[in-house]
């Protein structure tokens, strides 16, 4: 998912921005293949996507989904648990961890048992040359923030993919949308352009 650089605070398509990734992360515990694993954002704002995500992602409860409170459910299985971790552990060999809730309390989960495990979020400050980020898919609630100077950049970072079923990119400007299409259609199945038009 991509931010677009007039999507900052404040801003309708800043806040769609946050809403999508933090669903993306947590709907199914991020067991989808269309589920987000690169938040490609401005570096300018990538602080403030940090910030917003945290705060979003503080209030995503875990737990048994029988219980109406809980917002998110455990990975599919303990051995899939345990791929994810070990994914998230090469993951981290090159990105810094921007947040992990390591107390998270799991609701009616006796002794924290199952296989449920808190989102990560990771910050890949040199997604040209740290390439991890686009080769190894820890399949649950794990993403990496990747930060981008101008949108040829944010193309580039895209490409680097290697083909994905599905990519957004959140913006109100019209021609973002479009060069984003263009430069980056040929490597991806679907693009979503969010903003506040298209939302309602």
């Amino acid at each position: 998912c991509v931010l677009g650089a007039d999507a900052v605070p404040g801003t309708p398509e800043f806040d769609l921005f946050i809403k999508e990734v933090r669903k993306e992360i947590t709907v199914k515990c991020g067991q989808k293949c269309t589920a987000i694993r690169r938040i490609i954002v401005p570096q300018n704002l990538a602080e403030a996507v940090k910030e917003a995500l945290t705060k979003a992602l503080n209030q995503t409860t875990i737990g048994d989904p029988k219980n109406e409170k809980v917002r998110m459910g455990a990975l599919a299985s303990l051995s899939q648990r345990e791929d994810v971790m070990e994914k998230l552990t090469q993951l981290k060999a090159e990105s810094e961890v921007w947040y992990e809730n390591q107390q998270a309390e799991f609701i009616d989960v006796p002794s924290n048992n199952g296989a449920f495990i808190s989102p990560v979020i990771l910050y890949n400050n040199d997604p040209l040359k740290k390439l991890s980020t686009h080769n190894i898919e820890a399949f649950g609630p794990i993403a990496t923030i990747l930060p981008y100077q101008d949108l040829d950049e944010a193309i580039e970072i895209i490409k680097l993919g290697k083909g994905s079923l599905v990519s957004s990119i959140v913006t109100n400007d019209h021609q973002i949308a479009k060069d984003f299409t263009i430069g980056s259609a040929a490597y991806l199945g679907r693009i979503l352009v969010l903003n506040r038009e298209s939302a309602a």
